[in-house]
Order: structure tokens, then C-alpha cells, then sequence
């Protein structure tokens, strides 16, 4: 036995079904949310650290190409320093790159920050300038304090190859720190959050104006990463300081330093939270409200639920029911479907027994055309398992024509849907099989019999005409002729592409179908063409007659 609830438990529960998922989906949707925007912070994190980093790489580039430039003039091949160092001075001017030329040694022939002629010792980055020499290329070197700027500076160092007449062995083009300002505080940062500039010594550096750097130590670093290998970039981190902290780095191409760019994860995260903040509270506030109305809609529905229960008692008991109306309108459509259905009781009878005459009739002519098919694939059957097969066939595609009519409105059948019917199984309709005909509505004993014909011409296609082979087709037309009176249906059945056809030595069940049981029913003419391209099979039939059906004495009655 089941469990009966009233209307408002039953709305309830359909309420607490809808919330629950919903409220769940909303917990999985912010978890998601969470996940997203952190690795969103993420990205946005590394993708700044990657674009300061390529702000700084056209420097270095410019810095390499000028190493280029000056390595090849003249000046430097023959050996004329004071002609190289005027040349460079004025070339560089404005840029904020100079030049140093030093021998095999490291000490400086000239260095373009004093004028030609100073007294001059080694170069102060005496490690870069190793490391170049080792390279045999052109390298860049760590942050160091200069002697002759008294201010941090970085050189690019390129090792010559030699000159005649020069005691030249490095060519130096030498930058202070201070320019690399305007690169790093380029890309805008979310406040809290902070990027420097770290070499391989571990000197780290920071925009503090757009104009100037200032130096510190790793000890500038989050305490966590201070001892972090930075030479395996660019990677993302999270630690904590307080609150979770984001941390990502990412190294500037052809040089030893990293960009490093950190903050709090909740700082970059807060725009999106609040917005979700808002649409928790305005969900929650949907909910409320629905909550509210479902009650006020299961008073209103029970109380109206109760007025057509008492109708429907009142129709039970035999009593005319007046309409009423209601302030649900499928409700109000339900109480005038009772009352109508009060003043339909007395044609309840005659109904009953018109839908049993119709059943009564339907029958009979299926156990006739039944009886009929048993009878006649009997005659021309060699083996009761032949029998079997041709009757079930048969009786099948008759089963066809009946899954039609009850599929719908019995009255609302068409040739096309006929024929479509019973050929699709069989070929491709629009392919193997080309309908063309105007719409014509079919009575259900025509389909019957039309879906026999149909039937046999599909399986004798199938076996031995143009459905057989893959070049094979089936025309089928209809017209409806109104020149004559009355007016007829013409229909052709037109095989082509198919085997050649030979008149058949004996005249099969199929044949007595499609010649005499058709014409005989319809009250029509039908031929057999047996054409060697092609059967074609004719149907001259009245139009009235398609609309009509047949008495248990073989007379047309209408349908």
C-alpha cells in the first residue's frame, strides 16, 4: 500500500527535490569557482612575470646589436681608439648604453663614460668578463657596482677576434640599473603585489619611481622562497605568509636573472568572490520567495482540488453536473470536461455499440482475407515449410496496413504513407524507391487492400525485379483525373535498371492479387506489364471508392 499525502507535503518534497540539487550544485559550482579564479590568478601571475621579462628582453637585444654594430667599423680594425671612442660616444648619445674596450687582461683601453685619454684600470665585472672569454660569445652579465659610474650597472660582454693593430680583446656596452625601471613598473600589478628583478649573485631589484631602482638583497624575497632554485623557470608557486600568497618567476632570455612577480591570492580573487557573494544571496533570496508561493499555490490547489472531487462524486451518482469555474484554468478546463461528460452519458450506449459493430466488421474481414491468403499460398505451396513462409510473409505485410491505421486516425491514412510503409523496408525511399502523387486519404479496408498489392509487387522487386540489384529503382505515380466522371485515381508501378523480365510460365497467388483480388475490391481496373526493362503494374480506380468501405456482403458502404 502506498503511503497518501496532501497536496502541500507532496509540494514540499517537489520543493525540497528542486532545492537540495540546487543548493548542492551551487556548493560544487563555488568550489569551482575557487579552483578557476586561483588558476586564473595563476596565469595572470606567471603571464605578468613572462611580460616584464620580454619588456627587458628588447634592451638586452638592442644592447647585443650595438656590441654588433661597433665590432665591425673601421676605427676598431685599425686600431684607432680615439677615433672608436669618439665615434661610440656620439652614436650612443641619448640611449644610456656606453662602451668600455679592454685588452686580453681586463684592463680598459677606453670606456666612453670619461673621455678619451683617462686613466683607467680593469673592468669592474672581472666575472663576466671570464665568462665571456670561456663562452666565445656574447653573454650578459650579474648586477655589480661600478667603479667609474658609482652606480649598479650591467654589461653585455662580447669577445673580439682581433684586430690588426689593436691590443682589443672584449667589447663591452655597459648600462645602469636604473633603466631597467621603466621596463619592470611598465606591466600594471594589483595592489599588494610586488616584482623584482633577480640575478644569479642573488642581487635583487625593484621599481621604486619609473625612473630608479632600488637594490636589496634576497632577503627582499618572501621568507619561504629565499632559498628557492630560480633557475628552472618560469614556474608558479603558492606558500603561505599570513594568508596564501601566489608566487611566479620567469627568466629573462639570454641573461642569468629571473623576473619574480608574488601577492596574495585573496587580493586578486576579491572582484570575482563578491560578485558570487551576490548571486548567493540573491539565489537564496529566489529560494524564499518560491518557498512562499508554492505554499499560497498548495492552499489555492487543494481547496480546488476538493470542489472536483465533489463533482466527480456528483457524476458518479448519475447527477448532471453544472460547469463551474475556478481560478486555475486547467483546473476550470477539468471541471468543464466533467460537466460535459454528464451530458454525455446517455449516448454512452450507442457509442459502445458502434465501436462494437465497427470491431465486429474489422474482424470478419481479417479472418476472410486471412483465410484467404492461407487458402490460395496453399494451392501453390510444394512444402508445408513453404506454406509456412509465403502465408507469414503475407499475413506480415498485412500487419503492415493494420500498425498503420492504428498507429492513428484510421481516416487519415495516405497513399504516401501506404506505400512508404511497406517499401521501406525494402529500399531507400527518395533513392531505390521515387514517389510522386498528390495527397489522396485512404479508408481502412483500401489500406488493407492496397497494402496487400503493395506488398507483392515489393517482394517480387526485392527477389527478382529492380530492388534486386544496386542500379535498380521503383517509380511510383499517382494522379487523380477529374476529366471523367466520376473522377478516378490512375496509379503506376514502374520498375527500372533492373534484371530483364520474362512473362511467368504459371500464374502465382501474387499475380491473382495484383490482377483480380485489387480490381475486384476497388471496384477498379488493374494490369501486369511484364516489359523487359521493367515490370509495370496500372490501377484505374474510381476516387469515390477509396473512401469507402466493404460489407460483410461485398458492397461498397461509406466510411
Amino acid at each position: 500500500m502506498y503511503r497518501r499525502h496532501s497536496i502541500s507535503t507532496w509540494l514540499g518534497l517537489a520543493l525540497l527535490g528542486v532545492v537540495a540539487p540546487f543548493c548542492l550544485f551551487l556548493w560544487f559550482l563555488a568550489a569551482q569557482l575557487q579552483q578557476n579564479a586561483t588558476e586564473a590568478v595563476d596565469r595572470q601571475t606567471l603571464r605578468s612575470a613572462q611580460s616584464i621579462s620580454q619588456t627587458v628582453e628588447p634592451l638586452i637585444e638592442s644592447m647585443k646589436t650595438t656590441l654588433s654594430l661597433l665590432s665591425s667599423t673601421e676605427d676598431l680594425d685599425a686600431g684607432d681608439l680615439e677615433a672608436f671612442h669618439r665615434r661610440s660616444q656620439y652614436a650612443l648619445q641619448g640611449t644610456g648604453q656606453f662602451v668600455i674596450l679592454t685588452d686580453e687582461a681586463g684592463r680598459q683601453l677606453i670606456n666612453t663614460r670619461v673621455v678619451y685619454g683617462a686613466e683607467l684600470g680593469n673592468i669592474s665585472d672581472m666575472d663576466g668578463f671570464v665568462r665571456a672569454l670561456e663562452a666565445g660569445r656574447a653573454i650578459v652579465s650579474d648586477f655589480f657596482m661600478g667603479k667609474t659610474s658609482g652606480k649598479w650597472v650591467f654589461n653585455v660582454l662580447d669577445p673580439l677576434s682581433g684586430a690588426p693593430g689593436s691590443r682589443a680583446s672584449m667589447l663591452v656596452t655597459t648600462m645602469n640599473v636604473d633603466d631597467l625601471a621603466s621596463s619592470v613598473s611598465q606591466v600594471p600589478l594589483s595592489a599588494g603585489w610586488s616584482a623584482v628583478v633577480v640575478d644569479r649573485r642573488g642581487n635583487v631589484f625593484f621599481a621604486d619611481s619609473p625612473e630608479t631602482m632600488q637594490r636589496g638583497d634576497r632577503g627582499l624575497l618572501p621568507g619561504q622562497l629565499r632559498n628557492l632554485d630560480l633557475g628552472d623557470g618560469p614556474r608558479v608557486v603558492h606558500f603561505e605568509d599570513g594568508e596564501e600568497q601566489v608566487f611566479a618567476y620567469s627568466p629573462v632570455r639570454g641573461t642569468t636573472w629571473n623576473i619574480a612577480v608574488w601577492g596574495p591570492l585573496s587580493s586578486a580573487q576579491k572582484p570575482i568572490v563578491e560578485t558570487w557573494r551576490m548571486l548567493l544571496a540573491g539565489t537564496l533570496t529566489l529560494l524564499a520567495v518560491c518557498v512562499a508561493v508554492i505554499y499560497a499555490a498548495s492552499r489555492l490547489l487543494k481547496r480546488e482540488v476538493r470542489g472536483m472531487t465533489r463533482m466527480a462524486l456528483d457524476l458518479g451518482r448519475g447527477e448532471i453536473v453544472p460547469p463551474v469555474e475556478t481560478r486555475i484554468r486547467e483546473i476550470d478546463l477539468v471541471a468543464r470536461a466533467l460537466s460535459t461528460a454528464s451530458y454525455d452519458r446517455g449516448t454512452k450506449d450507442e457509442q459502445l455499440g458502434f465501436v462494437m459493430g465497427e470491431l465486429a466488421h474489422r474482424t470478419k474481414n481479417l479472418i476472410a482475407v486471412v483465410l484467404a491468403i492461407l487458402r490460395q499460398s496453399a494451392k501453390h505451396a510444394d512444402t508445408p515449410q513453404q506454406l509456412v513462409r509465403t502465408a507469414t510473409e503475407r499475413i506480415q505485410g498485412l500487419g503492415r496496413s493494420i500498425d498503420l491505421l492504428t498507429a492513428g486516425d484510421s481516416n487519415s491514412v495516405t497513399m504516401r504513407d501506404l506505400i512508404e510503409n511497406h517499401l521501406s523496408t525494402f529500399a531507400q525511399i527518395g533513392a531505390g524507391v521515387v514517389l510522386s502523387g498528390p495527397e489522396v486519404k485512404l479508408g481502412p479496408d483500401v489500406v488493407q487492400h492496397l497494402g496487400m498489392a503493395f506488398h507483392e509487387l515489393a517482394t517480387n522487386a526485392s527477389k527478382h525485379g529492380a530492388l534486386s540489384v544496386a542500379s535498380g529503382r521503383v517509380e511510383i505515380d499517382w494522379t487523380l483525373d477529374d476529366s471523367e466522371d466520376p473522377a478516378r485515381l490512375k496509379l503506376t508501378w514502374r520498375e527500372k535498371g533492373g534484371p530483364p523480365v520474362s512473362v511467368p510460365e504459371k500464374t502465382s497467388f501474387g499475380t491473382r492479387i495484383l490482377l483480380g483480388h485489387t480490381s475486384s475490391s476497388l471496384g477498379g481496373i488493374t494490369d501486369l506489364d511484364y516489359r523487359t526493362e521493367g515490370l509495370v503494374w496500372t490501377l484505374d480506380v474510381p476516387a469515390s471508392a477509396l473512401h469507402q468501405r466493404y460489407s460483410e456482403d461485398g458492397g461498397l458502404q461509406d466510411s
